[in-house]
């Protein structure tokens, strides 16, 4: 048992180490009063292109404490205070002017900012600029904050009768468009169009799209922000939807298009039941019987950087010719359940990179079966005929044919590169195909499928199609070379 004497001892050493400690937990901290300086992450808060009254996606940055001292920023605010397109939050709150924000010395604080940009009368890119005011002990520190403005053509929600659209302002779907059934969607060259992330266009009736070599229609999405901090050819994919043809749809064409970081899984209302839309660039519904025109031609346009498939079909028809269908999350062209396809002219390619995996799925499938369970499926007779066409990739194997003897399948194989460790099914016609010879891609990695010299699809095509140049323009040579583009030295 410890003594009275133990305590009597310890009791002073007690009370020395509690006034130690309170004596440290009141004193105050250092609050910097007079002068001081901050600074800023950046030298300017950048917003690209922002759509009148669509908003833009969230930009920040930090203010930086370079004192020791703690500080109390007396004032955030932007110039045109209540007048401004921008509007901040720093640490929950938001408004045009934050007051006594604290910062810890040697720390940082984060702002966030947004724009929603009135329209305007003007046609072309105007800039939306404002300053960004910081005020310590009296003085102010301040960067500029700009943005380019554009106003548009919003279709929103909306059932589309027959018409063409302008080319003076860009157009944005929002919340989806349908094409009504008998009516007619010209979109001519020149035409932009922005489509938000969970929107689609979708197509009952006709879709004419008329671009041209020199001014092609370019379909993407509606957030341009990440052009500010990734650049402009760093393809995100996911961006929106895309183009979706019921089984109604018919006679549409695409001549001279983009369509660049779609394929995002969206949502379509039905009797009020949100019904889940599968990721791919261009759908195909099953064709009607009776219509013996291909559902859709496609010529000399480009579909790249697809969080989806680039094209799904499904017992439907295509014409392709001069197309560029490169670097697809899921299949760059799957044709499922039979049906009627021409592809000549094109290169379909997918490696992969920074913003999109490929260690599965390949670039080409050509089945005449949709499988709807590990032992079930459709099938329908399936005729493809596929020439002059480059299929590679980074995987073993990048192309798939495939059936069921439930129903006929005609595969036509003519002057291909194509990429496969096992060889072709015997069901498939060949004549001229090169396995798992690399075409030699300028740079894939920069979009570039141009051919090197020395590629083994340079001079050894077939004239397939029916356009004499390729999809740079460039009068293809005879024999000329396999893939969407004719060699030049």
């Amino acid at each position: 048992m410890l003594s009275v004497k133990f305590y009597k001892r310890l009791f002073p050493l007690v009370l020395i180490s509690f006034v130690i400690i309170l004596s440290a937990s009141c004193r105050k901290t250092k609050i910097l009063t007079n002068g001081g300086e901050v600074a800023f992450s950046i030298d300017t808060l950048l917003f690209d292109t922002v759509f009148t009254a669509q908003g833009s996606a969230t930009r920040s940055l930090k203010i930086y404490n370079k004192q020791k001292e703690d500080i109390t920023v007396s004032s955030i605010r932007l110039k045109n205070g209540v007048n401004s397109a921008y509007r901040l939050n720093v640490n929950g709150i938001s408004g045009t002017e934050i007051k006594d924000v604290d910062i810890a010395g040697n720390d940082s604080a984060w702002v966030f900012a947004a724009v929603t940009i009135d329209p305007t009368d003007e046609n072309k890119p105007f800039v939306v600029d404002d300053n960004l005011i910081v005020t310590l002990n009296g003085k102010e520190f301040s960067i500029p904050v700009m943005a380019y403005g554009q106003n548009a053509y919003y279709i929103r929600d909306s059932t589309l009768q027959t018409q063409e659209w302008k080319t003076d302002k860009p157009y944005v779907i929002v919340n989806n468009a349908l094409v009504d059934e008998g009516a007619t969607l010209t979109i001519p060259a020149g035409c932009r169009v922005y489509v938000h992330q969970d929107s689609r266009l979708f197509v009952l009736g006709t879709l004419k799209i008329t671009g041209t070599q020199s001014d092609s229609v370019v379909f993407q999405g509606d957030r341009l922000d990440p052009l500010v901090w990734i650049g402009e050819y760093a393809d995100v994919p996911g961006q929106w939807g895309g183009l979706y043809f019921f089984d109604k749809s018919h006679d549409n064409e695409i001549n001279y298009a983009v369509f660049k970081n779609g394929g995002a899984p969206t949502k379509l209302v039905i009797n009020d039941t949100p019904q889940a839309v599968q990721g791919a660039t261009i759908q195909l519904d099953p064709s009607v019987p009776s219509i013996t025109v291909p559902k859709l031609k496609m010529t000399n346009s480009v579909i790249r950087s697809s969080l989806g498939y680039g094209i799904v079909a499904y017992n439907s028809s295509l014409y392709m010719e001069n197309c560029k269908i490169v670097e697809c999350g899921a299949e760059n062209v799957c044709l499922f359940q039979g049906g009627r396809y021409d592809i000549f002219d094109c290169t379909i390619a997918t490696y992969g990179g920074t913003y999109l995996n490929h260690s599965k799925n390949i670039s080409l499938a050509v089945l005449n079966y949709l499988p709807t369970s590990e032992t079930t499926y459709i099938s329908n007779d399936l005729t493809a005929t596929i020439k002059n066409c480059i299929v590679y990739g980074s995987l073993e194997t990048e192309t798939v044919f495939d059936k069921k003897d439930d129903n006929d399948a005609n595969v036509v194989l003519s002057n291909c590169i194509l990429k496969s460790k096992d060889p072709l099914p015997s069901f498939v016609q060949q004549t001229a195909i090169k396995l798992n010879e690399d075409p030699m891609f300028k740079d894939y990695s920069k979009n570039d499928h141009h051919l090197q010299a020395g590629s083994p699809a340079v001079g050894t095509g077939i004239n397939a199609g029916t356009i004499p140049e390729d999809l740079d323009g460039v009068s293809r040579l005879n024999p000329t070379s396999m893939g969407c583009y004719e060699f030049k030295p």
